[in-house]
């Protein structure tokens, strides 16, 4: 008797913890930290969105919203395990997504095969103050920042407006538009058949060294003063008697320089 009625609580037990999973939904992270105007905000994370918009201030703010990526209960679970941690402060302040304990629980399960949700980041930052951003397929926007930006993603996209920093991006196959306020440092990017398109106003001064590999392609609004090349695959010039440079390497991808 007593070992039915524990097989029995035990079923009832799994089937409110079901029930639990099924209900979850959207979770809510909030965080300020502060941030030194020269200091560096980094996010790693997977899927969803990153949203940043630089402002003045000595902070860094932060919200982010764990969405389940489907309604089954193995993608839901997965909501439930995955985490964000925000962390630092002063120099440096670093936001994750922690998908440790998902990616542990899966090992106990035998056919979970649920979705990693989607991350939803809000930040504000400090507008002097550097970011860095490593994702796999989120779709990233930033705002007025001064300062320098990395970027890493696999398949993202990427939309940043009023730039005036350094930028390193690296792609595989996304698609980058980058608005640039002023150009003054070096501007690095790397993809393997993405599509970059850079805005820059048309007083620009610059130089170009664009390898475009097998099947890649370069177009620009710009004239170029000076244009020649090792072969028909590297493109190098000069806009306006030139400056910091614009590096560009790629096998399929193509970059195209427009006037704002």
């Amino acid at each position: 008797m007593e070992k039915g009625i524990s097989v029995a609580a035990l079923a009832l037990a799994g089937t409110l913890a079901a029930g639990t999973v099924l209900a979850g939904g959207p979770r809510e992270v909030r965080k300020t930290l502060p941030l030194d105007a020269d200091g560096t905000l980094s996010v790693e994370t997977y899927k969803g969105s990153v949203t940043v918009t630089a402002a003045t201030g000595a902070e860094a703010s932060v919200e982010a919203r764990i969405v389940p990526d489907g309604d089954d209960a193995a993608s839901l679970r997965r909501a439930e395990e995955t985490d964000v941690v925000i962390e630092g402060g002063g120099r440096t302040v670093t936001v994750r997504t922690d998908d440790s304990r998902a990616r542990r629980e899966r090992w106990f399960r035998i056919g979970d095969d649920g979705s990693s949700p989607m991350v939803h980041y809000t930040i504000r930052m400090p507008e002097t103050a550097r970011l860095r951003v490593e994702d796999y397929k989120s779709a990233t926007r930033v705002s007025g920042l001064r300062s320098d930006l990395s970027l890493q993603t696999y398949k993202g996209t990427v939309e940043v407006s009023g730039q005036n920093g350094a930028v390193d991006l690296e792609t595989y196959k996304g698609e980058v538009a980058i608005g640039f306020a002023a150009l003054s440092k070096p501007v690095r990017l790397q993809t393997y058949k993405g599509e970059i398109r850079l805005r820059l106003p048309a007083s620009s001064a610059f130089e170009v060294d664009a390898d475009t590999g097998r099947r890649g392609d370069f177009e620009t609004e710009f004239e170029m003063t000076t244009r020649s090349g090792g072969s028909s695959r590297r493109i190098r010039g000069a806009v306006n008697g030139g400056g910091p440079k614009i590096s560009f390497e790629t096998d399929k991808g193509s970059l195209a320089l427009a006037k704002e």
